[in-house]
């Protein structure tokens, strides 16, 4: 069984290592490069000194120069490519036998169809975690300098960091392999199953997320003759609460009574883990269900 499965997905797996190779060069690259501007800026002292209030010109230089490549265009490719990666991975795993008729052979052998649905399953499977996991180190080796300046609370972090890299690629992979085995045919289950997959995934990200829990408030007060600190855009540093890597959501009433300011609503720092968890465990479930029901639906009918 294993030697059957690993024949019949290594050239994915091939593909998936070339993805990690390439990934790395360019972590490698970019990641050392950023390593030394960081050190040569002085912002290793700075932020430990002032939090960035003292150096705003080196932190706005040092975003200027990577900010593009680490942040928007590294987050638009990634977006879709958990999806893509799971999706390619598990639509062929049942509908490539159902379509090529290869399932008689298969499922007639002295091993039981759900034996080996779960064998193969808790291969591939597998594999995808260790592809998810040595994929989440890299980004977050080559991302550090820049996630000491914003935090790791931003989309375009948080999705690659942690553990909702691994749950997103899981989960497509589930919802594949499920469609794999109701449609029977590789390319149609992949369009089934990437879109509801990245529709609940922008659902989760920009709805549910920024309240896994409830927000903190922070009330601002700025000086009679003096303008505000922080800010709540994206990327400001340091945000308005003065503490970098703080999500700042937006305000939560009007100007002060006692003078002028706002009262700000958001997620400190030290939540990052937690929303992780929050954040994979539902991917993690819907996985879950996904295999489970696919499991399940050969049984049923062949009772």
């Amino acid at each position: 069984m294993i030697w059957v499965s690993w024949r019949q997905h290594r050239s994915q797996a091939i593909a998936c290592l070339g993805v990690l190779i390439a990934l790395a060069v360019y972590a490698i690259l970019l990641g050392t490069s950023m390593r030394t501007a960081f050190g040569q800026d002085g912002l290793i002292t700075c932020l430990a000194r002032s939090r960035g209030t003292g150096c705003p010109g080196a932190i706005q230089a040092f975003t200027d120069r990577f900010g593009s490549e680490v942040n928007v265009a590294f987050w638009s490719v990634l977006l879709i490519l958990p999806g893509l990666v799971g999706v390619l991975v598990g639509a062929p795993l049942i509908a490539r036998e159902l379509e090529f008729g290869t399932w008689r052979l298969a499922w007639s052998q002295t091993v039981p169809r759900a034996r080996w649905l779960t064998v193969k399953l808790g291969l591939v499977t597998g594999g995808l975690v260790v592809f998810g996991a040595v994929m989440t180190a890299l980004i977050t080796w080559y991302r550090a300098p820049m996630d000491r300046i914003t935090g790791r609370f931003l989309p375009n972090i948080f999705d690659f960091e942690g553990l909702v890299l691994t749950a997103y690629i899981l989960c497509a992979f589930g919802f594949a392999v499920l469609a794999g085995l109701l449609i029977r045919r590789s390319i149609p289950a992949m369009v089934a199953a990437f879109i509801p997959w990245l529709a609940i995934r922008l659902v989760v990200e920009f709805v549910l997320r920024p309240h896994f829990q409830a927000p903190l408030t922070f009330r601002q007060v700025c000086p009679q003759n003096g303008p505000c600190f922080g800010g709540t855009g994206l990327g400001f540093v340091p945000p308005v609460t003065g503490h970098i890597g703080d999500w700042v959501l937006g305000t939560a009433g009007g100007q002060l009574a006692n003078g002028p300011g706002n009262t700000y609503l958001y997620q400190p720092a030290d939540r990052f883990w937690t929303f992780q968890f929050i954040e994979a465990g539902i991917f993690v479930a819907l996985t879950a269900a996904a295999l489970g029901a696919t499991i399940w639906l050969p049984h049923r009918r062949a009772a």
